[in-house]
């Protein structure tokens, strides 16, 4: 019993290394594995980094509870095999349950009334996702079942706040190709996101463009008379040569409309606050994606998810539709946006 111990410990421990350097593999070989391997090695790399992402809190929180039994119980002799067993297990559930939730997006209804002094109180259904990242492991057949829900729901205009690309596999998967069964009177409207840059900006325009999608890239449009849309472009644009416009250059100077902005990233806020904004939708941030993650969103941005107002604006930051990297989430729902507004 005590020879096979250490080989316990050195399969476990080849196993992990195996497993660590399987996600870099398929990332830095890309173009050299096959494409049905790579999705195998793929979701089995990010799989293995959440569990140890969850693990490393775990074990944080474990180490303390155990101290504190050894001083209130100095006879206790829990092995430390054992604790480490508990710790894999309750990662695993944590993954299970979390590859259980990243599959299964809710939708959200939201209201607003954004009328002015000019408006007429006219009501419209907006249905928004953003960070829809598909490509591999957000298949085709997950972006159809999301393409559907939104259908079903016979939205007057359909938006896509960024992120909807994730990588150049989306090609080969088709999983974008979903996006030309959507269906609205006023439109379908997209803006890229910072994962539509890491693949060429103007690569992924046309791209989405040939899905059916109207991409607003610093542009303005009128919607139904009614309200003005404003699609920015990302922050990651200047860093990849391109330009991000000042929303006062965006919003004609004699608008009298309320406004509603797409902007993908939700940082500098007080922009659209002073430009007089009435709605403005962001997602990115995945709200963390991963516990604990999202305390550090917290800690980036103002609103790492859900309602905000300042003055009269006022902001959504969705946690996403889908993922990126492991086809997990443990802190929130992913989510499809019903928007109701009265204008």
């Amino acid at each position: 019993m005590l020879s096979e111990r250490p080989k316990t410990k050195r399969g476990i421990l080849l196993a992990s290394d195996l497993m660590t350097v399987v996600l870099p593999l398929t990332i830095f070989f890309s173009s050299d594995i096959p494409y049905s391997l790579k999705i195998l090695l793929q979701g089995a790399g990010y799989t293995w980094a959440t569990i140890i992402v969850c693990l490393v809190p775990l074990g944080l929180c474990a180490e303390p509870i155990r101290f504190g039994m050894k001083l209130m119980v100095p006879d206790l002799a829990v092995p430390k095999v054992k604790i480490f067993a508990c710790l894999c297990l309750v990662s695993a559930l944590m993954v299970i349950g979390g590859y259980i939730n990243a599959t299964s997006p809710v939708v959200r209804e939201l209201s607003f009334d954004l009328r002015t002094g000019n408006s007429t109180g006219v009501e419209y259904d907006i249905a928004a996702v953003t960070d829809l990242h598909a490509g591999k492991l957000m298949s085709r057949e997950r972006v159809g079942n999301i393409v559907t829900s939104i259908n079903q729901m016979t939205p007057d205009i359909i938006l896509l706040v960024g992120d909807v690309l994730d990588d150049y596999d989306v090609k080969q998967s088709g999983a974008v190709e979903e996006l030309k069964r959507l269906k609205a009177p006023l439109g379908k409207y997209a803006v890229l996101g910072n994962h539509e840059y890491y693949l060429g900006g103007k690569w992924s325009e046309d791209f989405l463009e040939k899905q059916g999608l109207s991409v607003l890239v610093d542009e303005t449009v009128i919607v139904d008379g009614k309200f003005l849309l404003v699609g920015r472009n990302d922050f990651s644009a200047v860093q990849h040569g391109g330009t991000r416009e000042p929303l006062a250059r965006l919003i004609p100077a004699d608008n009298k409309l309320p406004v509603i902005v797409l902007d993908h990233k939700p940082a500098e806020l007080e922009e659209a606050e002073r430009a007089g904004v009435a709605l403005q939708i962001s997602g990115h941030t995945h709200n963390g994606q991963i516990f604990p993650v999202n305390f550090i969103i917290d800690d980036l941005y103002e609103k790492g998810w859900g309602i905000l107002k300042k003055s009269k604006t006022w902001y959504y930051v969705s946690c996403g539709v889908g993922f990126w990297g492991p086809p997990i989430r443990t802190n929130s729902r992913p989510e499809i946006l019903l928007i109701h507004i009265k204008v």
